[in-house]
């Protein structure tokens, strides 16, 4: 018998000897000659044991915090799990019972479902988000660290990624290095094999700078396959060579106007280079076709086909006895794609999917492949996939071809493309790009408008990765709120500023995607907050004691832009194909999401105006110079404001008074320049200089109009440059 039912045994037996004492006493005094009093007597001990009873006992309506103790005592004492549960469900849906007490609810539920052997991470998440101002928050916060890291253990202590340097050898790929040794193709066009360092080198192919080749060594490095495009001496060409330059033979000669030799295909060797695998676009642009070669004779033959999509990827199991290849739908102007992977006998045989990939925007087709490659001991293949809407590497354990476990992570990063190497270790790039360099502006603005002098702010960076709204005012224009991301913790911070003393305060943390802007009556913050691309959670957060609030969710990722000035509606920019860049406004007493104007083929920028009234739209032409109209928020046609803007772009804002538009722009002397127009027409006006010459950012304009804040972003480099790592001792122990 347990503790509590010792008790509780406890309880009742003196129950019953309190009872009994009572009608002892009440028939020694009727034994006297009282019977009156001892009838009296007897009522009254009845009705004090009555008194005793539990408050839930009664007919009479039972407070929440009563049912909890039941439910409780259902749970600790009776062993009742699911009796438990239904009351603490009911209580946590009874939105008349109090905060605290349905926070209370949710952590008992999520404890019995432990008990039962279920993940509770629903109901902790659930806590966590609307009951962060309650104590059981900080119990749910460390029970979804627990199981996270149940989901995703602890690195191994041995694991490297270390960069490869190639000391300027020429074009060379993930596939072209163990991380001591290459084939690379040198500035004059030919192939070369050496070491890293660029010491010595040996020539494998003789070719022009204008050729196109494709080219992959041997997993010994031994042997290079070759793929040469056609030109007016001979057609396309599928070869082998030996690594010292000899041995040249040429196994295909795609000289009948077929297409399995062209660029979007995979190439792979063998383990044991006694076969290549090649796929190819099919006979129909959405298919794609893979085939097994033979390295001794060119035979060929058909080892799987799609319909729909493109064998992206391809690659033998380290036994030779699979093939795993990955399929990408053929994009049609959406960039949400799921990869999957598929598994084959490389003998043949039927396919069969091992994996889908989540679905996610990828900017550029080849960034949403999925299959990277078999480890070296054929027990995972290595798949890249989205872990809170980042990059990351996944293992999905294998046996005799299929899926022996769900997928595990092992870390973020970028790993666009990963091949193995033979001593296990994995070589993978990641795009080269330079980091956005960002910078936010303070001025105030004299009586007329007029810019006073610019300071710099000193806020956190990493903000805004993609051009996002930047900081915002408070109320009384003495704070500023903004967002900062640290990818490395995999966080973002809502910061509250000080503008007078530079004090920052951390008011909310997310893992998503958090963006945020200043209420304009109140000392709330609306925040758009979004994981992944299929869903945005709508909060407000105080900013005294940081509660938050949640007001909504909608499908598909939302950019948070601005609000009205009664607090009531929020504006929204949808990053989800078909409406990407469109405007949309989200009321929300009426949880009801509308489109105001919907993004064409030009590029345009959309900003409302806090009355609700107007809706401006900026322009940017062919040309680079820019155009601002506006129209009704209704409806309607559009009315010019200005136009031959020399390269406005995202810098630009209405007046909280609704009566001016500020943007950045270059003025006649070819100095950068804050300028205003009215939105009622006439001539814009110039401001003053303007603290930067970058042209993609932000402005913010104070309540009052009296200060204005500019946030500054550089450009991302657009590159096709790309960096080489290792990575070693990746692969978790073998289970015994």
């Amino acid at each position: 018998m347990s503790e509590a039912m010792r008790k509780r045994s406890k309880i009742e037996a003196g129950r019953r000897e309190q009872l009994a004492l009572g009608l002892t006493a009440a028939c020694s005094v009727a034994l006297s000659g009282g019977v009156i009093a001892s009838l009296i007597y007897l009522l009254l001990a009845l009705a004090s044991l009555m008194a005793a009873r539990p408050a839930f006992a009664q007919s009479a309506p039972v407070g929440a915090g009563v049912r909890l103790e039941a439910g409780i005592e259902k749970e600790d004492v009776d062993g009742d799990l699911k009796s438990a549960m239904d009351i603490y469900q009911k209580i946590a849906t009874d939105t008349a019972a109090p905060r605290d007490v349905r926070a209370k609810a949710l952590l008992r539920l999520a404890g019995c479902d432990e008990k039962l052997g279920k993940q509770a991470k629903q109901i902790y998440e659930q806590i966590v988000r609307d009951y962060a101002d309650q104590p059981p928050a900080a119990q749910a916060r460390k029970r979804l660290a627990l199981i996270k890291q149940q989901e995703h253990p602890a690195q191994p202590a041995t694991m490297t990624a270390r960069k490869i340097e190639t000391s300027g050898l020429g074009k060379i790929d993930t596939w072209d290095t163990d991380g001591q040794r290459a084939v690379y193709r040198g500035d004059d066009g030919s192939l070369y094999f050496g070491d890293l360092a660029g010491h010595s080198k040996r020539l494998v192919l003789k070719a022009e700078a204008g050729d196109s080749l494709e080219w992959q060594p041997s997993i010994d490095f031994s042997m290079v396959s070759l793929k040469l495009q056609p030109n007016p001496k001979s057609p396309a060409t599928l070869a082998v060579v030996n690594i010292d330059g000899t041995g040249y033979r040429e196994l295909i000669h795609d000289d009948a106007h077929r297409t399995i030799l062209g660029w979007d295909g995979s190439l792979d060797f063998s383990w044991d280079k006694r076969y290549l695998l090649l796929s190819a676009t099919g006979s129909k642009v959405d298919s794609s076709q893979l085939y097994v070669v033979s390295v001794a004779d060119g035979q060929r033959r058909d080892l799987a086909r799609t319909d729909g999509g493109w064998i992206w990827r391809a690659a033998f199991s380290p036994d030779g006895r699979f093939v795993a290849y990955s399929v990408m739908p053929v994009l049609k102007g959406a960039k949400n794609v799921s990869c999957s992977i598929f598994v084959i006998p490389s003998q043949g045989g039927e396919p069969h999917q091992v994996y889908k990939s989540r679905t996610w925007q990828a900017p550029d087709i080849w960034d949403a492949n999925a299959l990277l490659d078999w480890t070296a001991n054929g027990r995972f293949l290595a798949i890249k996939d989205i872990e809170d809407g980042r990059s990351a590497l996944y293992l999905l354990p294998m046996k005799d071809g299929a899926a022996a476990g769900p997928a595990e992570m092992v870390r973020y990063g970028d790993f666009l493309e990963a091949f193995t190497t033979a001593s296990g270790a994995l070589v993978y790039r990641e795009k080269s790009a330079k980091p956005v360099e960002e910078e936010v502006f303070l001025a105030p603005l004299n009586s007329d408008g007029h810019v006073e002098s610019w300071r710099r702010v000193d806020v956190r960076g990493s903000r805004y990765p993609d051009g996002d709204t930047g900081p915002s005012f408070s109320p009384s224009g003495s704070e500023i709120a903004y967002t900062a991301s640290d990818k490395e913790a995999g966080k973002t911070d809502l910061i509250l500023r000080e503008l007078s003393n530079g004090q920052e305060r951390v008011l909310y943390q997310s893992v998503g995607h958090l963006l945020c802007q200043f209420a304009s009556l109140h000392q709330r913050i609306f925040c758009t907050d979004s994981e992944s691309y299929d869903k945005t959670e709508l909060i407000s957060i105080a900013v005294e004691s940081g509660s938050v609030e949640r007001l909504g969710s909608v499908d598909g990722k939302r950019w948070i832009l601005q609000h009205d000035r009664d607090d009531a509606k929020l504006y929204f920019l949808s990053d989800n194909y078909p409406a990407l860049g469109s405007i949309l406004e989200w009321d929300i007493a009426a949880h009801k999401e509308t489109a105001l104007a919907t993004h064409s083929d030009y590029q345009e920028t959309y900003h409302p105006s806090r009355d609700g009234n107007w809706l401006v739209r900026t322009r940017l032409d062919s040309g680079l110079d820019s155009e601002i109209s506006l129209r009704p928020m209704s409806g309607g046609d559009w009315k010019s404001l200005a136009s031959g803007i020399n390269r406005i772009w995202w810098q630009n804002v209405v007046a909280p008074d609704s009566k001016w538009v500020y943007y950045h722009s270059i003025d006649q002397a070819g100095k950068q320049s804050l300028f205003r127009v009215s939105m009622s027409g006439g001539e814009p006006k110039r401001l003053g200089d303007f603290p930067d010459d970058r042209f993609s950012g932000q402005l913010d304009i104070s309540p009052d109009g009296r200060q204005i804040l500019a946030t500054c972003l550089g450009y991302r480099k657009q590159t096709d440059e790309y960096d080489l790592w290792i990575f070693d001792d990746f692969l978790p122990p073998a289970k015994k």
